[in-house]
């Protein structure tokens, strides 16, 4: 099945429930799996990054069982604030040899999602 995107970060798509509906989620859930993949060396790195991006995932869920417009601007906003911080790790595991391209799709996929987000962001401030 086809998905169209609208302006607002959401996915129209028969059958989608809950958060899978959203763009910016579907989009995190692949940086999430392309972050679990990357060779990161020191095992503080990898739990901030496994951390930030579940976080990114799980914010973005979180917003969508939200009832309220301000609460969901919120998790949005921290979920926001998660992608940013992957992006930093990213800088930072930029001199690991053989990861360049990795890092660059990885990169591509976070400014991806923070476009999706951007709409839900503003759409739910109250």
């Amino acid at each position: 099945m086809m998905a169209a995107d609208n302006n607002n970060g959401e996915r129209n798509q028969a059958g989608a429930l809950g958060p899978e509906r959203l763009l910016a989620y579907t989009v995190g859930r692949e940086f999430r799996r392309m972050a679990m993949r990357l060779e990161v060396r020191g095992g503080g790195l990898r739990d901030q990054l496994d951390r930030a991006s579940a976080s990114v995932l799980l914010n973005c869920a979180e917003a969508v069982g939200r009832s309220g417009r301000r609460d969901q601007a919120r998790l949005f906003a921290i979920a926001r604030g998660s992608a940013y911080e992957c992006l930093a790790i990213l800088d930072l595991l930029e001199s690991e040899e053989g990861q360049r391209e990795v890092l660059g799709q990885a990169r591509r996929l976070l400014r991806r999602f923070l476009g999706a987000l951007a709409g839900l962001v503003l759409r739910n401030r109250g």
